[in-house]
């Protein structure tokens, strides 16, 4: 954005309330603060329009600015900036860029617009970072898994392919239930127990010869 406009608005968005600029081109200033509720972004939005701003921005801190680009956006111009880019141009160093610069920013044209997704694409975006992060600590919960079996001896991995899959899953129900390897190696299939003979009997041995150390 390169043009400038007479009246912009800069909102400084914490967590319970938004701290607001109206800025124009003269140097008149006002500023507001409101609640971040429900009420509170609709007196938000009814204080701006009554000033006939013609932009509001702000920075993109987490979701905190999602309800109020869709509250906003369709009846005056929302902004939504780079925090990064923002400080920067502030010059900003460690304190929290607030609304006043914000607004001057956005007054002559200095903001860089973050590209915004339709809110269905935002929202599928939100379930993919949702199912990533899960992923990750089930994978980080299965190392754990592992390391406490190594340690008691049990090495599971060395005769199924797949410690979490169905046989895997029934040694390991057995073993937090407290039975020994012995007794829970009769329960697996039959198709287990027939590929993998050997290697049950071996893990069958090393369970019997830790339980006999203790």
């Amino acid at each position: 954005m390169t043009a400038t406009v007479n009246i912009s608005a800069g909102l400084d968005i914490h967590n319970k309330f938004i701290l607001t600029t109206i800025l124009w081109s003269t140097g008149q200033i006002f500023q507001e603060r409101f609640e971040r509720t429900k009420y509170g972004l609709h007196a938000l939005k009814l204080w701006i329009t009554n000033h006939k701003c013609e932009v509001v921005a702000c920075e993109s801190t987490s979701d905190f600015w999602v309800p109020i680009y869709e509250l906003i956006n369709d009846t005056i111009p929302v902004i939504v900036g780079n925090a990064r880019d923002i400080k920067a141009l502030s010059h900003k160093k460690t304190d929290k860029v607030d609304s006043e610069i914000i607004a001057r920013l956005a007054l002559y044209g200095m903001i860089q617009p973050s590209r915004i997704f339709s809110r269905n694409h935002r929202e599928f975006r939100k379930i993919l970072r949702l199912r990533h992060r899960l992923v990750e600590k089930r994978t980080s919960f299965k190392y754990q898994v592992r390391g406490i079996l190594n340690t008691e001896m049990i090495r599971l991995s060395s005769v199924l392919s797949d410690i979490f899959g169905k046989s895997g899953t029934m040694l390991l129900t057995g073993i937090i239930n407290g039975m020994q390897l012995k007794d829970i190696i009769p329960t697996l299939p039959k198709r287990t127990q027939e590929k993998k003979t050997k290697s049950l009997k071996y893990l069958e041995i090393v369970s019997l010869n830790r339980h006999s150390f203790r």
